[in-house]
C-alpha cells in the first residue's frame, strides 16, 4: 500500500432525488442577412424537415447556404416561419431582432455576386424567339426578370431565350432582381441552339414487376419549355506539322514506347482527336506528350475528374520534372498565369469559362464520355472553353457506354464533320442498326486511335470466369423486396442489388482465404455499404486491406493505391466500381472480383483493367459470381446487348488502324544521345 495519507472511508450516501431536466430547445435562426430585394436565412437543421420553406415561395441558396424569401417585413418572416415550424422542438424568441437587424443593414451584393448570371449570343437554330439566351442559378427575382422580357425558358440549357440585346437584358435583371452589371458575364464566343429531341429510355434497364411512377413523371416539357441545349462549333485542320526530332528523342530515351510514339503522332497530325486506347496502355502518357508538344512553351489545360488531378500531376511531373503545374480551386486564377499546365475538374471548370484572360493552346478532356449528356453544366463549360482553344483532344477508353449518339458530344467538342450534324440528323444517320454503326465505324477512323492490349508484348493473359452460386440462405429478403408492389422499379432494382451484394459476400471472403501467399486481390463493390462490411468482416478475420470510396480525398485515395501496391502484407483492395474502377493503376493484383456487376461492359473492363495494364507481369483472373433466377441474370443480358453496339462502332473503328498508322505515323529513328537527354 503507497504511503501517504490515510483516505477516509465514503460514508453511505443517502439517495437523493433528482428533478426533472430542462433542455432549452436550440434557436431556430442563427443568421440572417438583406441586399434589399432578398432576405436569407441560416437555420438551424430538424430532422425531418427537408424542404422547410418551399411550401412559403421560400428557395435554396447553394452558394451562401441559406433558405431565402422575397424580401418582407419582419413580421411577415416570422410568421412564415411560425407556420412552417409549428410543433417543431425550436426556440424563434430571437428572430424578430435577428430579422430587424439584418433589413437595417442591407448588403446590396451578398447574394447577387454568386448567381453566374451568363450573357450568350445564339448562333443556330431557331432564333425567332430571340437572338440572346440567359443563364443563372435560380433565383425567382431573375426568373421575373426574363418572363418580363418574354423569356423562353429551354429547360436542357437551363437558359432563357430573349427578344432583347444585353444592355436591355442587364437593366432589367438590375431593377428587378438587383444584379449589378459586374456581375454578369456576357459572352462574345456563339454558342449554337439545337433542339434536344431525348430518345433515350426513361426508364429502368432491366425488367421488374413494379409500381407505376406517379402521375406528372416522365411528361413533355411545360406550356413555357422549350427542348434546346447549347454547344459550339469549331474548325478541324489536319495534317498538321509537328517536332518529329522532339518526339523521337523522347522515344529513345524511353519515356514512350514505340506504339505510344505512334499514338502521340497521330494526336499531333490534327488540332481535334480521339485517343482512345484500350485501359492500361499509357493514354495519360501519350496525351501529356501530344500536348506539350503541340503547346510549345503555351499553356496546357486538362480537364479530368477530381479524383484524378494528382494522377495527372505526377504523370506530367514524370516526363517534365521541371513543369510548373497548378490547380484549378487549389491556386488563385493569378498563379495560374504563371503555369505551364493546368488541370482542373470538371466541376471548376465554371470559373475558367469567364476566365477569358487565361489562354490555353491545347485542351485534353480526360474521361470524356463524361460528357455524353448535352444538357449537363459540365459538358456545355467544356464547349464553351474548346470553341477558344485551338486544339482539343479528348482521351477516353470507353468512348461509347450505352448509345451511338453518346458520341456526338465528343465529335463536336473536337472539331469533326459529324459533329456539325445536328444531333437529330446523326441519330438518324448513324444509329440503330449494325448497318448505320458500321457506317458510323468508317466515318470515325481518322479522329480516334484506338490499340488493344496486344500491343504489349510482355502482358500475360486475362481470364474471366462467371461463378454460379446458390447462397444458403438470405434468398427470403431477396424475394421480398421482388414481390413489393409499392416500390417503383428503379428503388426496386437499387434494392435487389444490394441484397445480391450482401449474399455474395461468403463467396468473396472464401475467394480471399483461398488465394496463395503471393496473390493479391481486387473486389469492386456497386455500395459503399458493402465495402464497409467487408472490411469489418477482413479485419475480423486478421485480413489486412484497403479501400476507397467516393467520399475519400485525392490524398487519401493515393495513399490506399501506393499501399496497395508496394506493401506485400496487404491483400485486397476493396472500392466502388465508381471511385476505384477509374483513373489508378493496382498492378499488384492479380485477381479481380465484382460484388456486382456494372450496368456497361465498358465500365466493368475499365474497372477490371486497374490490374490488366502496361506493368502487369502476371496472368489475372476476373471472377463474377452469379446467383441464378435474379436480376444478375438480367443485367448479363444487357451488358451482352451493349456489348454489341461497342463491337459494331467502337472496335469496327479500331481493326483499320494499323495499316492506317504505318502510313500517318512518320517518326525519325536516328537521335543523338544529346538530343535524348535534351527532350527528355
Amino acid at each position: 500500500m503507497s504511503q501517504g495519507r490515510s483516505l477516509n472511508p465514503i460514508p453511505s450516501a443517502k439517495p437523493v432525488r433528482l428533478g426533472p431536466v430542462s433542455i432549452s430547445p436550440p434557436e431556430l435562426l442563427l443568421k440572417a442577412c438583406s441586399d434589399g430585394h432578398r432576405v436569407g436565412l441560416q437555420l438551424v437543421s430538424v430532422p425531418g424537415m427537408q424542404r422547410p420553406l418551399a411550401d412559403y415561395g421560400g428557395w435554396w441558396c447553394s452558394a451562401r447556404r441559406m433558405w431565402m424569401l422575397n424580401a418582407a417585413t419582419p413580421e411577415r418572416v416570422q410568421e412564415v416561419l411560425e407556420h412552417a415550424y409549428a410543433g417543431q422542438f425550436v426556440d424563434l424568441a430571437e428572430v424578430d431582432v435577428t430579422l430587424r437587424s439584418a433589413l437595417a443593414a442591407v448588403q446590396p451584393d451578398y447574394f447577387t455576386q454568386l448567381l453566374d448570371v451568363q450573357i450568350f449570343p445564339l448562333a443556330k437554330g431557331d432564333l425567332a424567339r430571340g437572338r440572346w439566351a440567359v443563364s443563372f442559378q435560380y433565383d425567382p427575382l431573375c426568373v421575373q426578370a426574363m418572363r418580363s422580357l418574354g423569356g423562353y425558358f429551354h429547360k436542357h440549357a437551363s437558359a432563357w431565350q430573349v427578344r432583347a440585346d444585353p444592355q436591355q437584358i442587364q437593366q432589367r435583371l438590375l431593377s428587378i432582381a438587383g444584379i449589378k452589371p459586374e456581375f454578369i458575364f456576357t459572352h462574345e464566343q456563339p454558342v449554337v441552339l439545337e433542339q434536344l429531341s431525348d430518345s433515350s429510355s426513361t426508364g429502368s434497364p432491366i425488367a421488374v414487376p413494379s409500381a407505376p411512377p406517379p402521375s406528372g413523371d416522365g411528361g413533355g416539357a411545360g406550356e413555357d419549355e422549350g427542348t434546346g441545349f447549347f454547344s459550339t462549333e469549331r474548325d478541324h485542320e489536319e495534317d498538321l506539322q509537328y517536332d518529329q526530332v522532339a518526339l523521337a528523342a523522347l522515344q529513345a530515351c524511353g519515356v514512350l514506347r514505340d506504339y505510344q510514339a505512334q499514338g502521340v503522332a497521330f494526336m499531333l497530325g490534327q488540332s481535334g482527336a480521339c485517343m482512345g486506347d484500350d485501359m492500361g496502355l499509357g493514354k495519360s502518357r501519350q496525351t501529356v506528350v501530344a500536348c506539350r508538344l503541340a503547346a510549345g512553351k503555351q499553356r496546357v489545360l486538362i480537364v479530368c475528374p477530381a479524383s484524378l488531378r494528382l494522377n495527372w500531376e505526377r504523370e506530367i511531373k514524370m516526363v517534365y520534372p521541371d513543369a510548373v503545374v497548378g490547380m484549378l480551386g487549389d491556386d488563385r486564377m493569378a498563379t495560374l498565369h504563371g503555369c505551364d499546365w493546368v488541370i482542373g475538374n470538371y466541376e471548376r471548370m465554371g470559373g475558367l469559362v469567364r476566365e477569358v484572360d487565361l489562354q490555353f493552346a491545347v485542351m485534353a478532356v480526360d474521361e470524356a464520355h463524361y460528357l455524353k449528356e448535352y444538357h449537363s453544366g459540365r459538358t456545355r463549360n467544356v464547349f464553351m472553353l474548346s470553341a477558344r482553344i485551338k486544339r482539343c483532344y479528348v482521351v477516353t477508353g470507353t468512348p461509347l457506354l450505352n448509345r451511338e449518339v453518346e458520341m456526338h458530344t465528343l465529335l463536336r467538342i473536337t472539331g469533326h464533320r459529324l459533329g456539325r450534324m445536328s444531333l437529330a440528323d446523326f441519330r438518324k444517320s448513324y444509329a440503330g442498326s449494325p448497318e448505320k454503326r458500321a457506317a458510323l465505324a468508317a466515318a470515325i477512323q481518322g479522329w480516334m486511335i484506338r490499340r488493344s492490349k496486344s500491343v504489349l508484348s510482355d502482358l500475360g493473359k486475362k481470364e474471366r470466369q462467371l461463378r454460379f452460386i446458390s447462397p444458403p440462405e438470405g434468398m427470403d429478403a431477396y424475394k421480398e423486396i421482388y414481390a413489393d408492389m409499392s416500390l417503383q422499379a428503379m428503388p426496386k432494382i437499387v434494392r435487389l442489388r444490394k441484397s445480391l451484394e450482401v449474399l455474395k459476400i461468403p463467396f468473396l471472403v472464401e475467394t480471399i482465404q483461398a488465394m496463395g501467399e503471393d496473390d493479391k486481390l481486387i473486389i469492386f463493390c456497386e455500395y459503399m455499404s458493402t465495402v464497409e462490411v467487408l472490411k469489418d468482416m477482413l479485419s475480423a478475420l486478421q485480413i489486412r486491406c484497403v479501400s476507397l470510396v467516393g467520399s475519400d480525398t485525392a490524398r487519401k485515395r493515393q495513399a490506399a493505391v501506393d499501399a496497395f501496391q508496394t506493401d506485400p502484407g496487404i491483400k485486397v483492395f476493396i472500392g466502388t466500381t465508381m471511385a476505384a474502377g477509374v483513373g489508378i493503376t493496382l498492378t499488384a493484383a492479380n485477381i479481380v472480383a465484382f460484388a456486382s456487376m456494372p450496368w456497361t461492359p465498358a465500365l466493368m473492363r475499365q474497372a477490371e483493367d486497374r490490374a490488366y495494364r502496361l506493368g502487369q507481369k502476371r496472368d489475372v483472373l476476373v471472377l463474377v459470381p452469379v446467383i441464378p433466377g435474379t436480376i444478375d441474370e438480367g443485367v448479363l443480358k444487357l451488358q451482352e446487348n451493349k456489348r454489341t453496339t461497342e463491337e459494331e462502332v467502337v472496335e469496327a473503328a479500331k481493326m483499320a488502324l494499323p495499316a492506317q498508322q504505318r502510313s500517318l505515323v512518320s517518326v525519325p529513328k536516328e537521335v543523338t544521345a544529346e538530343e535524348a537527354l535534351m527532350f527528355a
